[in-house]
């Protein structure tokens, strides 16, 4: 175990030496993730006496602990290693992106035409229709948690309501209270539904409102403060659904009567998030058996229903909320597996990082920001969830690159608009 974490700090170091750091930075971001995973997990098995151990997964050996840490310990070396493999055979331009940092690069103050503003106002209209025609009055209160209802509206809800949360941070900087409000509308009407979803909402909107007002320390320091009170926000809505009744009334009631359990339910919160998913990989090794099928199903772009995904997903939880962790159905198939898997995810990081460097290059920086939101939550839903729910974020990623490259192809071909003068 020091070896591997001898020879961790020396890839750090070599990382450190490649790659200039910047906020945007997938690599970074997945490396920072990772050893925030797994410093927690360690602190938390030694020294929190009072232990969450949801379903009961908390209750293991040191040695099945100290296991699984070395596997993730091997898991991310790997992945340091596909980056640095990616950056000794890229070429000298590519090298050049990689030593350029591109902080200052995000920093833009965006200035959309005034029809803007009335986009927002239809488009708010519209989901909030769309929120009655699918929930009605369970809206504000209901009985069930999560109500059977259309999940082809909720998803249209879902996008529309994250386009509206984008087009609103954006005119913050001229329109503050007319932003400010509509976004509380908009958090307001998605936390009556339960779902998590709305803590992504608050995440992009103060990313965008950091990234509109300056490189400077107060601007700094604000987006600090506005991501811890998210966090707060999410350690809310996390004990949400043990009330006994749901939707906006009842939510917002319970933000004014007595809750003793609220700094219980932020820890809560934090293990949920970085955690528990060690504890479910732990679970999963001891379940799991290797299986190659399920490796190419989880890993096939195709939807589900086409590759026989839905006939195993049942089989494959330790229980109805934990599904078996991609780190676990990695760690089972093997040492050998493992470091193949993590090196060859790091070269995809590698690619990835390069596409977002480029576009900042280019002033796109929206899409440096899609790109590296997808690869967040590929991270995050990769430290929690299963293989196969955490991988499609990658293929969303090649997605949104594919489709810029063909757009780039096409351009020149396409009309040009012509002028007075013609």
């Amino acid at each position: 175990m020091i070896v591997l974490i001898l020879l961790l700090i020396f890839e750090l170091y070599f990382l450190n030496r490649i790659l200039k750091y910047f906020i945007l930075s997938p690599i970074y971001l997945y490396v920072t993730f990772a050893i925030i995973s797994i410093v927690s997990s360690v602190l938390y098995f030694y020294f929190f006496d009072n232990k969450f151990s949801l379903y009961s997964l908390d209750e293991v050996s040191e040695a099945s602990f100290l296991n699984v840490i070395k596997g993730y310990l091997i898991a991310i070396m790997a992945f340091i290693l596909g980056v640095i493999v990616y950056y000794d055979l890229s070429v000298r331009s590519i090298k050049k992106l990689f030593n350029k940092p591109y902080t200052h690069s995000l920093f833009i103050k965006y200035k959309l035409p005034n029809q803007t503003l009335w986009i927002i106002r239809g488009m708010f209209l519209f989901i909030i229709i769309l929120y009655f025609i699918t929930y009605g009055k369970d809206i504000f209160i209901r009985e069930n948690y999560l109500p059977e209802k259309s999940r082809a509206l909720i998803v249209i809800i879902k996008i529309l309501s994250f386009v509206e949360v984008i087009l609103l941070a954006l005119v913050y900087h001229r329109h503050k209270l007319f932003s400010v409000f509509y976004f509380f509308i908009i958090v307001l009407f998605a936390s009556g539904t339960g779902s998590r979803v709305v803590f992504l909402f608050l995440l992009v909107y103060v990313s965008i409102l950091f990234i509109s007002q300056g490189n400077t320390l107060l601007n700094k320091i604000k987006f600090a403060f506005q991501l811890f009170l998210s966090f707060l926000f999410l350690a809310y809505l996390m004990p949400l659904r043990k009330l006994p009744s749901h939707g906006i009334i009842p939510y917002v009631q319970s933000i004014f009567s007595p809750n003793d359990h609220f700094l219980n339910d932020f820890y809560f919160n934090i293990y949920y998030s970085i955690i528990f998913g060690v504890y479910v990989t732990i679970g999963t090794l001891k379940e799991a058996q290797p299986d190659w099928n399920i490796i190419f199903m989880s890993l096939n772009p195709l939807p589900g229903s086409m590759v026989g995904w839905y006939n195993y997903a049942n089989d494959m939880r330790l229980n109805i909320f934990a599904p078996y962790s991609l780190h676990g159905r990695i760690f089972t198939m093997g040492t050998w597996f493992t470091i193949g898997y993590f090196f060859v995810t790091g070269l995809l990081f590698s690619f990835f990082e390069k596409k977002v460097r480029m576009y900042l290059n280019q002033r796109s920086r929206a899409l440096a920001f899609i790109i590296t939101l997808l690869l967040v939550l590929h991270i995050v839903y990769g430290f929690e969830y299963n293989l196969r729910s955490a991988f499609r974020y990658i293929y969303y990623a090649f997605f949104i690159v594919l489709m810029v490259y063909l757009f780039n192809i096409i351009k020149p071909y396409l009309p040009k608009k012509k002028s007075s003068l013609d």
